[in-house]
Protein backbone atom coordinates (compact mmCIF):
# COMPACT_ATOMS: atom_id res chain seq x y z
CA UNK A 1 0.00 0.00 0.00
CA UNK A 2 2.61 2.49 0.76
CA UNK A 3 4.43 1.60 -2.51
CA UNK A 4 1.33 2.53 -4.20
CA UNK A 5 1.01 6.19 -2.23
CA UNK A 6 4.61 6.70 -3.25
CA UNK A 7 4.06 5.84 -6.84
CA UNK A 8 1.11 8.09 -6.69
CA UNK A 9 2.79 11.35 -4.58
CA UNK A 10 6.02 10.49 -7.70
CA UNK A 11 3.83 11.17 -10.80
CA UNK A 12 1.63 13.92 -9.01
CA UNK A 13 4.90 15.83 -7.87
CA UNK A 14 5.91 15.29 -11.83
CA UNK A 15 2.66 16.02 -13.25
CA UNK A 16 2.60 19.33 -10.85
CA UNK A 17 6.10 20.59 -12.25
CA UNK A 18 5.15 19.72 -16.09
CA UNK A 19 1.88 22.25 -15.22
CA UNK A 20 4.31 24.40 -13.83
CA UNK A 21 6.88 24.57 -16.87
CA UNK A 22 4.26 24.99 -19.10
CA UNK A 23 2.71 28.07 -16.78
CA UNK A 24 6.15 29.61 -16.85
CA UNK A 25 6.77 29.16 -20.27
CA UNK A 26 3.13 30.06 -21.69
CA UNK A 27 3.40 33.60 -20.10
CA UNK A 28 7.01 34.56 -20.74
CA UNK A 29 7.18 32.94 -24.28
CA UNK A 30 4.49 35.45 -25.73
CA UNK A 31 6.38 38.52 -24.13
CA UNK A 32 9.66 37.42 -25.44
CA UNK A 33 8.20 37.20 -28.97
CA UNK A 34 6.29 40.49 -28.38
CA UNK A 35 9.68 42.20 -27.12
CA UNK A 36 11.32 41.31 -30.74
CA UNK A 37 8.31 42.16 -32.71
CA UNK A 38 8.12 45.92 -31.34
CA UNK A 39 11.64 45.98 -31.46
CA UNK A 40 11.82 44.97 -35.58
CA UNK A 41 8.95 47.02 -36.15
CA UNK A 42 10.30 50.10 -34.03
CA UNK A 43 13.52 49.77 -36.07
CA UNK A 44 11.45 49.69 -39.41
CA UNK A 45 9.66 52.47 -38.74
CA UNK A 46 10.77 55.81 -40.12
CA UNK A 47 9.18 58.88 -38.03
CA UNK A 48 5.99 61.15 -39.53
CA UNK A 49 4.55 63.91 -38.88
CA UNK A 50 0.85 64.07 -39.11
CA UNK A 51 -0.80 67.52 -38.03
CA UNK A 52 -3.78 68.97 -38.68
CA UNK A 53 -2.44 72.81 -38.78
CA UNK A 54 -5.98 73.73 -37.61
CA UNK A 55 -6.67 72.10 -34.88
CA UNK A 56 -2.81 72.87 -34.02
CA UNK A 57 -3.71 76.42 -34.14
CA UNK A 58 -6.98 75.94 -32.02
CA UNK A 59 -9.32 76.56 -34.13
CA UNK A 60 -12.46 74.34 -34.62
CA UNK A 61 -12.86 72.66 -37.90
CA UNK A 62 -14.86 74.04 -40.31
CA UNK A 63 -18.64 72.86 -40.44
CA UNK A 64 -19.13 69.89 -42.31
CA UNK A 65 -20.09 69.95 -46.31
CA UNK A 66 -24.05 70.16 -46.43
CA UNK A 67 -26.13 67.34 -46.38
CA UNK A 68 -29.34 66.53 -47.97
CA UNK A 69 -31.87 67.13 -46.05
CA UNK A 70 -33.08 64.10 -43.93
CA UNK A 71 -35.91 64.93 -41.64
CA UNK A 72 -36.21 61.15 -40.37
CA UNK A 73 -32.28 61.27 -39.39
CA UNK A 74 -32.77 64.61 -37.87
CA UNK A 75 -34.99 63.12 -35.95
CA UNK A 76 -33.07 59.86 -34.68
CA UNK A 77 -29.80 62.17 -33.94
CA UNK A 78 -32.00 64.73 -32.11
CA UNK A 79 -34.08 61.56 -29.77
CA UNK A 80 -30.25 60.07 -29.39
CA UNK A 81 -29.06 63.91 -28.27
CA UNK A 82 -31.74 63.85 -26.07
CA UNK A 83 -31.49 60.66 -24.37
CA UNK A 84 -27.60 61.48 -23.52
CA UNK A 85 -28.58 65.16 -22.23
CA UNK A 86 -31.30 63.20 -19.88
CA UNK A 87 -27.98 61.41 -18.59
CA UNK A 88 -25.80 64.86 -18.41
CA UNK A 89 -23.47 63.78 -21.09
CA UNK A 90 -23.89 67.45 -22.52
CA UNK A 91 -20.66 66.60 -25.04
CA UNK A 92 -22.69 63.60 -26.44
CA UNK A 93 -25.72 65.27 -26.57
CA UNK A 94 -24.27 68.59 -28.07
CA UNK A 95 -22.21 66.25 -30.70
CA UNK A 96 -25.83 64.48 -31.69
CA UNK A 97 -27.53 67.84 -32.11
CA UNK A 98 -25.36 69.48 -34.52
CA UNK A 99 -25.67 66.31 -36.69
CA UNK A 100 -29.25 66.95 -36.30
CA UNK A 101 -29.23 70.29 -37.75
CA UNK A 102 -26.40 68.91 -40.41
CA UNK A 103 -29.17 66.96 -41.07
CA UNK A 104 -32.05 69.23 -41.35
CA UNK A 105 -31.13 72.97 -41.37
CA UNK A 106 -33.85 74.98 -39.84
CA UNK A 107 -34.68 72.02 -37.16
CA UNK A 108 -36.02 74.40 -34.32
CA UNK A 109 -36.14 71.50 -31.29
CA UNK A 110 -32.54 70.82 -32.48
CA UNK A 111 -31.01 74.17 -32.26
CA UNK A 112 -33.06 75.06 -28.90
CA UNK A 113 -31.65 71.77 -27.96
CA UNK A 114 -28.21 72.32 -28.51
CA UNK A 115 -28.36 76.02 -27.12
CA UNK A 116 -29.88 74.31 -24.08
CA UNK A 117 -27.22 71.84 -23.85
CA UNK A 118 -24.35 74.58 -24.52
CA UNK A 119 -25.73 75.91 -21.28
CA UNK A 120 -25.85 73.27 -19.26
CA UNK A 121 -22.02 72.73 -20.30
CA UNK A 122 -21.53 75.75 -19.46
CA UNK A 123 -20.13 77.91 -22.69
CA UNK A 124 -22.94 80.83 -22.67
CA UNK A 125 -21.03 82.04 -25.82
CA UNK A 126 -22.02 79.14 -27.81
CA UNK A 127 -25.63 78.78 -26.90
CA UNK A 128 -26.14 82.52 -27.17
CA UNK A 129 -24.84 82.26 -30.72
CA UNK A 130 -27.00 79.26 -31.78
CA UNK A 131 -30.43 80.60 -30.07
CA UNK A 132 -29.51 83.31 -32.62
CA UNK A 133 -29.16 81.85 -35.26
CA UNK A 134 -32.25 80.05 -35.09
CA UNK A 135 -33.76 83.17 -34.55
CA UNK A 136 -32.35 84.45 -38.44
CA UNK A 137 -33.22 81.14 -39.78
CA UNK A 138 -36.68 81.33 -38.94
CA UNK A 139 -37.52 84.63 -37.95
CA UNK A 140 -41.49 84.02 -38.18
CA UNK A 141 -41.17 81.04 -35.02
CA UNK A 142 -43.43 81.98 -32.35
CA UNK A 143 -40.68 81.15 -30.39
CA UNK A 144 -38.78 83.75 -30.80
CA UNK A 145 -39.85 86.09 -28.51
CA UNK A 146 -38.53 82.97 -25.51
CA UNK A 147 -35.59 82.87 -26.95
CA UNK A 148 -34.81 86.75 -27.12
CA UNK A 149 -35.80 86.05 -23.48
CA UNK A 150 -33.05 83.35 -23.27
CA UNK A 151 -30.46 85.24 -24.52
CA UNK A 152 -30.81 88.15 -22.14
CA UNK A 153 -30.39 85.86 -19.49
CA UNK A 154 -27.21 84.11 -20.99
CA UNK A 155 -25.85 87.48 -21.52
CA UNK A 156 -26.71 88.33 -17.48
CA UNK A 157 -25.18 85.10 -16.88
CA UNK A 158 -22.11 86.05 -19.31
CA UNK A 159 -21.20 88.93 -16.79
Amino acid sequence: MNLRIAIFKKRRCATLKKAVIAGIAAVLLPVSTLVQAQDISQAARKPVLIRDTDIADGKEPGPAPPKEPNPAKSKENLNIGNQYFKKRNYSAAISRYIEAIAWLENSIPAHESLARAYEKNGDFAKAIKTLEAVIEKNPDSEKNRGFQAKISSLEEKLR
